[in-house]
């Protein structure tokens, strides 16, 4: 289908090289305008178009409702050049690319925000600094981005894009943002352009096939929302919308108490799990998607914000409660959704202003009475040039604000973004993406049988907001239970030991405060419950819903669960061949683009990569560390030559003899770390092979943080007699095309046998943009490719 012209227009920008704000109605094709020259540019142009595309939303429903468009396009239409497009989603209820390993991701906000913060909600904190060079070098859209919080998530992802300039296009969307606030976010982004559409052009998409515009009639009663009011007013497919959780259930067991038989009601909102949410939401595309039957039905809908975006449908009737101006619009773009209907949007009054507002001085607050006020003297047919009207009219005080912010308050979002990239979560967290904050809640009356995986076990995503108020009861409520509320403690799971073996345990939650720095929380189903019909209960106990873990060929760790032992020489090959075949494309494009912005040498980064993966185990020669290793290997009667330099040792998790005999050992040879030591031990070797000091540093943090992701210091350490001959045993795996500052082949004469303290501050995390941003690709690139050949050892016969 051809492209209408704006769609043609960012196109022609976006392959050029320069970022878009678009602002353009619901309904309109901003997400084939966003996408078409991605997925032009990665089968035609691999050279000059970024090789992943991360379409980040501020919803889950509509990350959900792309991904499956584009994923059956790409079973079905999207492959030359022997080429497929990798489609895929990462959301808390779906976190299926928890690596964000796609060539094309829909996403979530806070998986994006947490991802880049090196505090990925998706993965273990021992994992945390995976994800985070995902993004470098990506094409990187954001949908609706004026639903994202203007006080926290808006203006970290103004930080980030700022830090990742240059690299690749950007490309931010949205149907409401008042002139002051596109012209802001444009300058941000400098260079970009700001693409708008003319009143033609949005005439000629709401006439498309023919048909007449559509038409939405605007009211606003005194009274608010009621169940009564929706009944008098329904013909055939009506929707109500509520501002939060706990009202939707209330009106939706209002409506089902009160409305005539044969009228069917339906409840969705954030609180249900993913398999239950793609059912309801089938079950209303079927029913009220374009060209059903709508006429022919008897439905009402009770729903909170998961349906402002995402979910293509159309009803007659839309009944909301007072919200900012820009989720209204969203709202009523429910609406006589296509060409040629017509439907009536009803707006009433709050008492309460939350989740938006929770002080009355709240600018947001103002903003929405603002829009109560307008609406009622503008009540009737309202278009798109009106909705816009309302937005200048209304938002331009507090968008002005909200830009004056994000100047004013740089210092101070940027060290608490340092804290997060350093592993101080607390505090920060909430100060970065508040409003999109959320935790998995789990539920489980013996929570144990989870810690195996507990990142792995079904829960529900619950916004911190949310959760609070719901832990705070839960503490309270007269009721006998063994414990209440548990939180993961993940203090000894960041794998300082080395060992790929993460300690969980649960902890007692005693107050709202210790949520903020834990990721998974588990209630006793005493307390709370879940229903098909009606999603999670916080109030409802003893239903039959239990947290279960998925098989475990699907975990995010299977190293975890047990390791081969295996030969230093093997391992080296098996994860420069897993480097290969797994992160060197995906790496290819963002590392060219750094080396030109960095004004970096052609090939270096690469190289970086390549000896990363190398080198990355280099520590793993110490005598210390072999001596424990062949110690263990004597002690579960697999011995292994002393003359062979081992990488890995033997350790099943089901085998209790095996981690007997570990601790056994480990009383007399104490099993020593090797990360960092590593990294120091081959600093003089990186420093001679890379033409740059911030490449360097890079360098030694992803070997030294392999691990343990946020390490700042190394043990002591002497390297066994062979260990040269060892190291160099392995350069002959090394790619003969790998460009290197120095002669590959003579770099292993510069191997430090022993701890040098000259070059033990490179281990801090490298501060300067470009050089941040290096780490992030090179740490991604040398996790991924570590595990898959330690995943690749384990699957070959024990020697």
């Amino acid at each position: 289908m051809q492209l209408y012209p704006y769609q043609q227009r960012v196109k022609d920008l976006i392959l050029n090289g320069t970022s878009v704000v678009l602002q353009a109605p619901t309904g309109s094709g901003k997400t084939r305008a966003a996408l078409a020259p991605f997925i032009e540019g990665f089968f035609d142009r691999p050279a000059t178009v970024p090789r992943k595309c991360i379409y980040v939303t501020p919803m889950r429903v509509l990350a959900n409702q792309f991904y499956a468009e584009y994923h059956q396009l790409a079973a079905s239409y999207y492959r030359r050049h022997g080429k497929r497009l990798d489609v895929r989603i990462q959301t808390g209820e779906q976190p299926d690319d928890r690596r964000f390993e796609g060539n094309l991701i829909f996403c979530t906000v806070d998986q994006f925000l947490s991802s880049y913060l090196m505090m990925p909600y998706s993965l273990p904190y021992r994992l945390a600094n995976v994800n985070a060079g995902a993004f470098a070098g990506a094409y990187l859209v954001f949908d609706e981005f004026h639903l994202f919080d203007p006080e926290a998530a808006l203006p970290t992802i103004l930080y980030v894009l700022q830090q990742l300039k240059g690299l690749a296009p950007v490309m931010l969307m949205t149907a409401t943002f008042s002139g002051n606030m596109l012209q802001a976010l444009a300058n941000l982004l400098h260079p970009a352009e700001i693409v708008t559409l003319s009143v033609d052009e949005i005439t000629a998409i709401n006439t498309r096939g023919n048909k007449p515009a559509r038409q939405r009639v605007w009211q606003v009663p005194d009274t608010p929302l009621q169940a009564a009011a929706v009944l008098a007013a329904h013909r055939h497919a009506s929707m109500v919308i509520c501002n939060t959780v706990r009202r939707a259930r209330e009106l939706y067991l209002d409506l089902k108490q009160q409305a005539p038989e044969g009228t069917e009601i339906i409840l969705l909102h954030s609180q249900f799990l993913p398999s239950d949410r793609r059912r309801i939401e089938e079950r209303l595309r079927k029913l009220l998607g374009i060209g059903a039957p709508r006429e022919q039905v008897n439905l009402i809908i009770v729903a909170t914000q998961v349906v402002e975006v995402g979910v293509d449908i159309s009803v007659e009737i839309l009944h909301t409660e007072l919200a900012p101006p820009a989720s209204l619009i969203q709202r009523a773009g429910r609406c006589a959704r296509y060409p040629g209907e017509t439907g009536v949007v009803i707006v009433y009054p709050v008492d309460r202003y939350a989740p938006y507002a929770f002080k009355d001085n709240n600018l947001l607050k103002k903003e929405m009475d603002l829009t109560l006020d307008w609406l009622k003297s503008k009540q009737g047919q309202l278009d798109f040039t009106d909705e816009q009207a309302l937005v200048n009219a209304v938002s331009t005080p507090r968008d002005r604000q909200v830009i004056g912010n994000i100047q004013a308050n740089r210092q101070n979002r940027q060290s608490n973004i340092h804290r997060c990239l350093d592993g101080f979560r607390e505090g920060a967290s909430r100060l970065l993406v508040r409003d999109v904050d959320s935790r998995t809640l789990l539920i489980h009356h013996d929570p144990d049988q989870l810690l195996a995986s507990p990142y792995d076990a079904i829960g529900l995503n619950i916004p911190l907001y949310s959760l609070r108020s719901m832990v705070k009861e839960w503490l309270q409520r007269p009721v006998t239970v063994p414990w209440r509320v548990r939180r993961l403690d993940e203090s000894e799971a960041g794998d300082q030991l080395e060992n790929n073996r993460p300690l969980y345990r649960w902890v007692d939650v005693r107050d709202g405060r210790d949520l903020e720095a834990a990721a998974l929380i588990v209630v006793h189903p005493a307390l709370a419950g879940y229903s098909e019909q009606e999603g999670f209960l916080p109030n409802v106990g003893h239903l039959p819903f239990l947290s279960t873990l998925p098989p475990a060929t699907t975990l995010i760790d299977r190293t975890t669960f047990g390791l081969r032992v295996e030969p230093y020489r093997d391992h080296i090959q098996r994860v420069l061949q897993a480097f290969r075949d797994l992160a060197l494309s995906e790496l290819h494009f963002a590392a060219n683009a750094l080396e030109r912005v960095a004004g970096w040498q052609r090939g270096s980064v690469l190289c970086a990569a390549w000896l990363a993966c190398l080198f990355h185990d280099v520590g793993k020669l110490s005598v210390g560390w072999q001596q424990w290793a062949h110690a263990y290997q004597q002690a579960i009667g697999q011995p292994i030559d002393q003359k062979v330099a081992l990488a890995h040792t033997t350790f099943d998790r089901q085998n209790p003899i095996h981690a007997q005999e570990e601790q056994q050992v480990s009383q007399h040879y104490q099993r020593p770390r090797h990360a960092a030591e590593g990294a120091l031990a081959v600093a003089r070797i990186l420093a001679e092979a890379l033409p740059h000091q911030e490449l360097v540093k890079a360098t030694l943090t992803a070997i030294a943080r392999h691990h343990a992701p946020f390490v700042r210091n190394c043990q002591s350490f002497k390297l066994v007699d062979n260990a040269k001959d060892v190291i160099k045993d392995t350069l002959q795996f090394l790619p003969k095309d790998v460009t290197c500052h120095a002669n590959p082949d003579m770099l292993w004469q510069q191997v430090d046998t022993g701890q040098v303290s000259q070059f033990a501050d490179l281990l801090t995390r490298p501060t300067d943009r470009y050089g941040w941003i290096a780490y992030s690709l090179l740490a991604r690139a040398l996790r991924r490719a570590d595990q898959r050949g330690t995943e690749m050892g384990c699957e070959q016969a024990t020697p």
